[in-house]
């Protein structure tokens, strides 16, 4: 029985080819996010140890909110700054050889074009140079370090970018805004052009403290100690002076070894990059999901198709065990190799990602070598092989079923459909999916979405046990005449498309002239199989998708998951996407939106040099910090205002108290669902901590209900406040509005009054809001490419399914042949067929996917954050569903032309 599975694995090998191909996809996913996120790892961890390296000790402020991965940003710790005489005092402690003060902040060089420069999304430092070569990873290259108030050194990588060099002048952005150095150096870190693509400006500690902090200010201190002292020792004998400093100075002041440094920054990279790999993960995850259709459809077909020999196997005396044991080795062997490529195959899919990455949103990840780790092998294979083998079980019973007097007939036909069983669980799955859905609506935020995602995998996994029962009714619909009209008038909507795009590309010579030509030609192959619906080969492959439902529906529901999440995900963006724009319209009463092209936002004087243009009539900032209070503590974020100006800019909607108290100092407004939830009252204190620890004593003196047009800003304070707790000067947003009819020439010279804050952009407000949900459609343009792969399977089971199924039915299609059907009417029926299944497969999916995305949206959006918007998203839904067509055809496009060219004696003749 060995010798005869092998050798049955090589008679088939052609049928089981496509089953491992789409294991050989999910693998490589799998082990290509390993590869990527253990690669990136291995470089940041690298970068952040080698930053710290020759650091014996660090003195920082102790944190006031302790930060999580995603909190803050680069150039935020969470930490207050320190006087600069600190250093100064720690240089005078035994022990300690060097000490250097050291600020890593916001600094951005302008290009000769005055456009802002950077290395795509990696953010872009300035930094206090240091002197020791011990405490810094950064060497100067060519030149010198700045030493004059008004030089600069840039790194190598900034100066390949840019073309500036040692001898240039260029202006630098910062939060001071804007203004010109002399470049007297370029710095490599390390043996690198740069810090992993971001960009280092580096200055003298004057000018460092005056643009990157405040004058008289630092971060923190770099400390090396003398021969011979340990890192324990050196921060022993910083310790007492430390606290005389702190307790002089009013100040929360702690010291730790570079040992701690490092583990610290290891425990960050760490938990960024475990999220980012759980997210990939789980792309892998629905691949290979949508992979046990395929692999299972497969071994089913295979099966059936070799229920004789094995009733034949069984005559001559061997056991079910036998047959069972069979079948599992084949789809061990399958399996272990499938999955051997696919973890090999990882490595290009890593690759891909990182170009996916790279292309979308102008990002640059490190090129580096990549690394294949033996646990992203082993997982790959063990992985791989228990999938193909859980796939494989419910074939694999099914033959060790065979009777031997099943040689005696045709045991082709399916009747899973009937299953009572399969209907008694399908219906209670049904059921609890309806059940965990009334709970999940309940609910709201992150708990109740959990209960809608659990929802939805029941009711995907009901579909599987229903979907011979739902199959057959449905798809005989789909077959009949009415809907091959449909793919018609949709095929020539495609052939018009595609012609005119290849006329208007011939005219400008563009890669629009070839998509055109294929778009042109799909039309064509949409109107020639839709009007075959109401033909003799319509009806045959109409047949053929219903008389085996269980083949069919699972055929279907690999690409039902797929439309699901894609369907799901559209309802959700559409929904945001509509609910950002009504909110911006209801909300902001500005006619213009200053926005920060920088990481951090732009100086809070932009506002009063852009008050002083002709045509303003009111200007108002809005700035974020982050507060922690109540029981247990949270962490919520603070907008920043100016209460007079703003509520001229914003609706604010039913405020309830006096708004304008706002602008007395220590008051806060809050939303009032918040307010609700929190039964707070008018007049109540509030003691939220600020992120670098200082403690603040707020007295509500409003409430407001229009959080969405503050992007869901629940809390609101004045700037004046908000400086007195928290060292920012720095505004997010500015919103403006003008009094002049004249917007040409409102907007020039607004332009050219900001030409100092390059980072502050003014835009109308369609444009900002473009802006805003354009960086939204990056990010869902990531997952849907990721979720692309699952479509990718669910089209290879398709194609699988219908070449296997011509094995299956050569004799029935050398009959066809016989009594005059012709080739090309061969041809019609099989890509109707698959017409029809992946027709099928996507509007279950687009139902399901629809139903439960408007779930989501209502119980993340209970709080008005985000409301439902169907009509923005069913158009693309049904392309979506149309679209389909377009899937099967491809998918048929083969098993077409293999049917089509079967010579009809040895087709009748074949047993």
């Amino acid at each position: 029985m060995f010798r005869l599975a092998l050798k049955n694995l090589w008679a088939y090998k052609r049928r089981l080819l496509t089953s491992a191909l789409s294991i050989v996809l999910g693998i490589s996913f799998l082990s290509g996010s390993f590869v990527f996120t253990d690669t990136l790892k291995g470089l940041f961890s690298d970068l952040f140890s080698s930053s710290v390296k020759g650091v014996d000790a660090q003195v920082r402020a102790t944190q006031g909110i302790k930060q999580s991965a995603t909190d803050g940003g680069p150039y935020d710790d969470g930490r207050a700054a320190l006087p600069d005489e600190l250093v100064e005092k720690i240089r005078a402690i035994p022990g300690v050889s060097v000490a250097e003060a050291h600020i890593k902040g916001y600094a951005q060089l302008i290009n000769k074009k005055n456009k802002l420069v950077r290395s795509g999304n990696a953010p872009t430092f300035g930094y206090l140079w240091v002197n020791d070569a011990k405490l810094s990873p950064y060497r100067i290259l060519n030149g010198r370090p700045p030493t004059g108030d008004d030089e600069v050194v840039i790194d190598v990588g900034l100066a390949k970018i840019t073309g500036y060099g040692v001898g240039d002048n260029a202006k630098v952005n910062t939060l001071e805004g804007s203004r010109p150095f002399a470049i007297v150096g370029t710095a490599t870190f390390g043996s690198s052009d740069s810090a992993l693509g971001s960009t280092g400006i580096f200055f003298n500690a004057k000018t460092g403290e005056d643009v990157l902090l405040k004058p008289g200010q630092i971060q923190n201190v770099l400390v090396r100690a003398k021969p011979g002292v340990s890192q324990v020792q050196l921060t022993e004998a910083i310790g007492s002076p430390l606290k005389q400093f702190a307790a002089v100075n009013g100040q929360k002041l702690e010291v730790v070894t570079g040992k701690k440094l490092e583990q610290e920054s290891l425990a960050f990279v760490n938990t960024v990059f475990n999220f980012i790999n759980i997210f990939f993960t789980a792309f892998a995850v629905v691949a290979l999901f949508v992979s046990i259709f395929v692999i299972s459809n497969s071994f089913s077909i295979v099966v059936a198709q070799r229920t004789k020999e094995m009733a034949m196997l069984r005559i001559i005396g061997a056991s079910r065990t036998q047959i069972l044991s069979s079948t599992f080795l084949e789809a061990l062997v399958v399996g272990l190799v499938a999955s051997l490529v696919g973890v090999f195959g990882g490595v290009g899919v890593a690759q891909g990602i990182r170009a996916l990455l790279n292309s979308v949103g102008n990002s640059s990840l490190p090129s580096a070598g990549l690394v294949l780790k033996p646990r992203t092998i082993v997982l790959g294979m063990v992985v791989g092989t228990l999938v193909t083998l859980v796939s494989s079980i419910a074939p694999a019973l099914k033959a060790s079923r065979v009777k031997p007097l099943a040689a005696l007939r045709d045991v082709a036909i399916d009747r899973g459909a009937a299953s009572k069983v399969r209907l008694g669980f399908g219906l209670f799955l049904t059921a609890a999916s309806t059940v965990m859905l009334a709970i999940g609506l309940r609910g709201s935020g992150g708990t109740g979405a959990r209960n809608v995602g659990i929802a939805a995998g029941l009711a995907l996994t009901a579909v599987t046990l229903l979907g011979p029962i739902i199959a057959k009714p449905v798809a005989g619909a789909l077959g009949r005449s009415w809907f091959g009209w449909v793919v018609v008038a949709f095929g020539g909507l495609v052939g018009v498309g595609g012609i005119v795009g290849a006329v208007f590309g011939a005219v400008k010579l563009s890669p629009l002239f070839l998509a055109g030509l294929v778009a042109a030609l799909i039309g064509w192959y949409l109107i020639q199989t839709g009007r075959s619906a109401s033909t003799t080969a319509g009806r045959i492959a109409r047949e053929n998708a219903i008389r085996n439902p269980t083949r069919t529906s699972a055929t279907a529901l690999a690409l039902t998951i797929g439309t699901a999440l894609v369907s799901a995900l559209l309802v959700l963006s559409q929904s945001l996407t509509g609910t950002f724009r009504g909110a911006l319209d209801k909300s902001v009463k500005a006619d213009y939106v200053v926005a920060s092209g920088s990481d951090i936002g732009f100086s809070e004087k932009a506002q009063s040099v852009l008050a002083k243009v002709p045509g303003v009539e009111a200007t108002s900032g809005l700035r974020f910090a982050r507060i922690r209070f109540g029981f247990p503590p949270k962490t919520r974020a603070l907008g920043a205002i100016d209460p007079a100006e703003f509520s001229k800019l914003v609706n604010l909607g039913d405020v309830k108290g006096d708004f304008s108290k706002l602008s007395q100092p220590d008051t806060i407004a809050i939303d009032q669902k918040s307010a609700k939830s929190n039964d707070y009252k008018i007049g109540q204190i509030i003691r939220p901590t600020f992120t670098a620890g200082s403690q603040a004593k707020l007295t509500i003196v409003a409430f407001y209900n229009n959080a969405e047009g503050l992007g869901n800003v629940y809390y609101l304070t004045s700037v004046d406040t908000l400086k007195k707790y928290d060292q920012s000067e720095v505004d997010n947003f500015l919103y403006v509005k003008s009094n002049t009819n004249n917007k040409k020439a409102f907007e020039k010279a607004a332009d050219k009054a900001l030409e100092t804050f390059p980072a502050a952009e003014l835009k109308t407000k369609k444009k900002f809001a473009d802006q805003q949900i354009g960086q939204l459609n990056q990010f869902l343009g990531i997952v849907n490419a990721l979720l692309f792969l699952a479509i990718i399977i669910a089209i290879l089971g398709i194609a699988n399914t219908l070449k296997l199924s011509i094995f299956e039915r050569t004799r029935e299609i050398g009959l066809l042949r016989a009594v005059g059907m012709s080739r090309s009417q061969i041809k019609s029926a099989i890509r109707w067929e698959a017409i029809v299944v992946a027709t099928l497969g996507s509007v279950i999916g687009v139902v399901l996917g629809t139903g439960f995305g408007a779930a989501l949206v209502r119980v993340l959006g209970r709080d008005g954050s985000i409301k439902l918007d169907l009509a923005s998203a069913m158009p693309i839904l049904l392309g979506l569903t149309l679209a389909a067509s377009i899937v099967g055809l491809y998918a048929a496009r083969k098993p077409a032309k293999d049917a089509a060219k079967l010579n009809i004696l040895r087709a009748i003749a074949t047993e």
